[in-house]
């Protein structure tokens, strides 16, 4: 049996190692470019608690519905990155956004006044302490 040697071109060669420079780039200098990653997310060292937001709606009657950001329509779906500093936003600003949440529910006929929002501190461990729910604040046009 012959043995065949095949030559790889030197176009291939060029781009492998391209990728290999940009792959390393990425890794020192710790960016998150897709499809090259520093792997942040799997080297970070993480605690034994998780920090989460809450959200309600509030009806005229102070009745809590609850708010899930990943069930709105698409363009809603991120805007939980903008509650750690929402109460911080100008207040026309924050009432804004906090109505947009409430789109669907008051389409569905809820007559809602407000939102408010809860900063949630859980365990993660199995045996760990229940959650703390903290109030942060209300928003909305119909807030105080």
């Amino acid at each position: 049996m012959a043995v065949h040697e095949q030559t790889v071109s030197s176009r291939t060669r060029h781009l492998v190692h391209a990728f290999l420079l940009v792959f390393a780039i990425t890794g020192l200098a710790h960016l998150e470019l897709y499809p090259f990653s520093g792997f942040r997310l799997f080297a970070e060292v993480r605690g034994d608690v998780r920090t989460s937001w809450q959200l309600y709606a509030v009806d005229a009657e102070d009745h809590e519905i609850p708010l899930v950001l990943e069930e709105l329509p698409l363009g809603y779906r991120q805007s939980w990155r903008l509650i750690p500093h929402l109460d911080e936003r100008p207040r026309a600003e924050r009432d804004a956004i906090c109505d947009a949440w409430t789109v669907p529910l008051r389409e569905e006929g809820h007559d809602i006044a407000k939102v408010r929002v809860f900063r949630t501190v859980a365990s993660v461990r199995p045996d760990g302490p229940p959650p703390e729910r903290t109030f942060r604040f209300e928003c909305g046009s119909g807030a105080p």
